[in-house]
C-alpha cells in the first residue's frame, strides 16, 4: 500500500476546481490500492465539504491536525493558550488582520479591514468575530495584510516562531507555527497506518509543502512550485493545468 498526500491550492484544485487529469489520477490510485490524504494549511469543515470524494483522509491546519475518514484522528495538534497569546500579541503590534481555525469555527481579531476579505473564501457562518482568541481549541491561523511592506513587517515580527505561506495575489497568507507541521503530520500518519515512509509520495507548490515534501519518501513538486520548493524536490512535475498530477504519478508507476 502507498501513501500519496496532496496539497490543495495550486497542487490539487484552483480554488475547488481539480482539474479532470488529476480527478482521474485520484481515482486510478484508489483502485491500485493507494490511500489518498488530502495535507492542507486550510480547516477541516472547508476541506471535509469540498474534497471528501478524493481522500480517504485528511492533514489540515497545516499539519496540527490529520483525519482518516470521518472521525479516526490519527494526530491531534492544538496550539497552547500562551502560543495563541504570544501570536496575537505580535500581530497586534503590527496592525495585522488574523484568523485563528479550529474543528468548526475560524475566530477573526485585530484589524478589523481584512474581516470581509478573509471571511469571503470560507463557507457562509464559517468566519467569527473574536475578542479573545486565545482561550479557544485553534490549531493554526491566516494572515490579512494590506500591501506586500506591511506582509514582510509581519514576517520580520514573527520570525522564529512562524512561517508564512502567501496566497498568491491575494493579501492573506496561512501560517505555519512551528514546533509542528505537514512534514510531522504525515510521519504520523505513516507511522499510524504501519506504511514504511519509502512508500510515502507528497505533492505540493507553496513553501508550507517543503516540510512535506521532505518528511515523504517521494517529494515532488509541481511546475507552478515556488522556487524554494522545487530545490527540495525528488521531482518537478508540470503545471497544475499541464496534467501536473496525473503525469506525477505516471513518473512513479502509481498509475
Amino acid at each position: 500500500m502507498n501513501l500519496v498526500f496532496f496539497d490543495i491550492d495550486g497542487t490539487l484544485a484552483i480554488r475547488k476546481d481539480v482539474p479532470a487529469s488529476a480527478e482521474k489520477a485520484i481515482r486510478q490510485l484508489r483502485n491500485n490500492g493507494s490511500v489518498i490524504f488530502i495535507c492542507t494549511g486550510r480547516a477541516l469543515p472547508y476541506v471535509r465539504r469540498n474534497f471528501h470524494k478524493y481522500a480517504n483522509g485528511y492533514i489540515c491546519n497545516n499539519g496540527r491536525l490529520a483525519v482518516m475518514g470521518c472521525c479516526e484522528r490519527l494526530y491531534d495538534d492544538p496550539l497552547k493558550e500562551e502560543e495563541i497569546r504570544e501570536i496575537v500579541r505580535r500581530l497586534d503590534s503590527v496592525d495585522a488582520g488574523y484568523a485563528f481555525f479550529g474543528e468548526e469555527h475560524g475566530y477573526y481579531g485585530g484589524n478589523m479591514e481584512g474581516f470581509e476579505i478573509m471571511s469571503s473564501v470560507w463557507d457562509p457562518g464559517f468566519m467569527k468575530k473574536m475578542d479573545d482568541i486565545g482561550s479557544q481549541h485553534v490549531y493554526n491561523f491566516d494572515v490579512w495584510f494590506r500591501d506586500k511592506e506591511h506582509r514582510l513587517e509581519i514576517e520580520k515580527e514573527l520570525e522564529g516562531m512562524c512561517l508564512l505561506n502567501p496566497h498568491g495575489p491575494h493579501p492573506t497568507a496561512d501560517v505555519t507555527v512551528l514546533g509542528s507541521d505537514k512534514g510531522d503530520a504525515l510521519k504520523a500518519v505513516a507511522e499510524k497506518l504501519n506504511v514504511p515512509i519509502e512508500k510515502t509520495y507528497a505533492f505540493g507548490d507553496g513553501i508550507n509543502d517543503i516540510c512535506m515534501i521532505e518528511a515523504a519518501g517521494h517529494g515532488i513538486a509541481m511546475g507552478n512550485a515556488v522556487d524554494a520548493l522545487k530545490e527540495k524536490a525528488e521531482f518537478i512535475t508540470t503545471d497544475i493545468l499541464d496534467d501536473g498530477v496525473w503525469n506525477g504519478c505516471k513518473h512513479y508507476g502509481l498509475i
